[in-house]
């Protein structure tokens, strides 16, 4: 061996090769995750999935201690959970927890969570101007020990398809859609009702838009109803201008229910919008201001009329119905779909059981499938209620009133000759309105929501 040989340092065989292949691989992981980010952008960095992993641990957290709360009839302790937006939706926190301790008083249930999913949207359903976005949902179901006691019925069921959405911001999670303890959850009717009153218009309206040519129907008949049945852009827009500037709040018809039935405080002027027969023109004309002012509204639809433009003859007497989706659209922006029947012409008054079943029973279950929000309320079909107010009836018309109750219903308006304000907590499937009627000036339209 040569002294130059016994000078140099000699590298084993094995850490040399070792070294080698820890050089290469990095440069493989560097020449992939350049391709990677090329074809797909670029990925989350590690802090960014660290923090998705603990917003979702919190969320989880979050709805499970929310949902023992509610288990345990602790309401009173879940408002400071709630975000200001679902506080908003509450008159008061004394209020949510005397209805929620009142609605679930003797009602024993189970519940379950379902994965979190993040980048959910809220909207309310009592302001149309309520909302908020980049939430976490979480489904939650609700299981009652005695579903059949729980009225109306099938009401249980709809408990098992709900969801909790919770706002995350620095650290903190906040209960925003509240699920089952919501004030728009699904009504309950309590097995003993208290007798109460409220002064609620109801104003009823069909067609929002312009008035129809004569020349365009066929027979003065037809056209006169068209025209009784059309209030105009111009005129639904003042109408809604002067409910903005006097005060006067639109509410769902859960919430009066909840009103009637529990206690539930109603805003200073309240008042409750409806749109009968599901016409395109107010989705055209009407959902666009109501929006605007944050008013919530009911549409009632005819369910065989979904979709469709009726013409009889052909270019005569044309009538345009809201579609499926457009229908699925107003509810997700806060308004109500409720039922009307197939196709608002046969009379449920003293209809059996079976043609109550298909009339509207049905009907609501199709309505539920294009919204995701049970149907709890109709409007009659067929004419006008057999009596001039709707504070009267008959033993038919009680017997009706069981078996709309057996098929899920809570209310029900009605379209009377003589208008109504006043409603009662033991008369909720005989809602009196008031109708808004062609070319009303604002003043007469101001002084129908002082009907008795």
């Amino acid at each position: 061996m040569s002294q130059q040989d016994l000078t140099r340092p000699r590298i084993p065989l094995y850490p040399a090769v070792l070294i080698g292949i820890i050089v290469l691989a990095g440069i493989a992981a560097f020449v992939a995750g350049r391709v990677h980010q090329a074809r797909f952008g670029d990925a989350p960095a590690p802090t960014a999935v660290a923090a998705r992993v603990t917003d979702g641990d919190l969320v989880r957290k979050t709805v499970a201690m929310f949902m023992r709360q509610m288990r345990a009839r602790q309401f009173g302790a879940q408002w400071t959970e709630l975000a200001s937006a679902a506080r908003g939706e509450w008159p008061s926190k004394a209020a949510r927890t005397r209805m929620l301790a009142a609605k679930f008083d003797t009602m024993m249930f189970r519940y379950s969570l379902g994965k979190p999913a993040a980048h959910a949207v809220w909207e309310s359903r009592e302001a149309t101007n309520r909302s908020d976005s980049d939430l976490w949902r979480v489904p939650v179901t609700v299981r009652f020990a005695r579903p059949g006691m729980v009225r109306p019925g099938g009401v249980a069921g709809t408990y098992r398809n709900l969801a909790l959405y919770v706002l995350v911001r620095k650290g903190r999670a906040l209960i925003v859609g509240e699920g089952p303890a919501a004030i728009d959850a699904p009504v309950i009717v309590p097995a003993r009702v208290t007798a109460r009153q409220v002064h609620v218009p109801i104003l009823m309206y069909h067609l929002v838009g312009p008035f129809p040519r004569r020349a365009a129907w066929d027979s003065t008949y037809g056209y006169d109803i068209e025209y009784g049945l059309t209030v105009t852009p111009a005129q639904f827009r003042a109408q809604m201008a002067y409910l903005k500037s006097h005060g006067y709040t639109p509410i769902s018809f859960p919430r009066l229910a909840d009103a009637l039935l529990y206690g539930l405080p109603l805003p200073k002027r309240p008042v409750a919008l409806t749109f009968d027969d599901g016409r395109l023109s107010p989705y055209d004309y009407a959902a666009p201001v109501l929006r605007r002012y944050g008013f919530t509204a009911t549409f009632f639809i005819c369910a065989g009329f979904a979709g469709q433009t009726n013409q009889t003859p052909a270019h005569l007497n044309v009538q345009r119905y809201l579609s499926w989706a457009q229908m699925a659209l107003l509810s997700r922006q806060g308004f109500w779909i409720e039922d009307h029947g197939v196709k608002d012409i046969n009379e449920l008054y003293d209809m059996p059981m079976n043609g109550l079943r298909v009339e509207v029973g049905e009907t609501a279950r199709e309505i539920e499938t294009h919204t995701g929000v049970p149907v709890q309320f109709v409007a009659y079909t067929g004419g006008l209620w057999p009596y001039p107010t709707a504070a009267q009836s008959d033993g038919t018309l009680q017997t009706m009133f069981g078996r709309l109750s057996s098929l899920g219903y809570v209310g029900a308006v009605t379209d009377t000759r003589v208008p109504g304000a006043t409603e009662l907590s033991d008369q909720l499937l005989q809602l009196p309105r008031v109708r808004v009627q062609p070319n009303e000036s604002v003043a007469a339209f101001a002084a129908s929501l002082q009907t008795p």
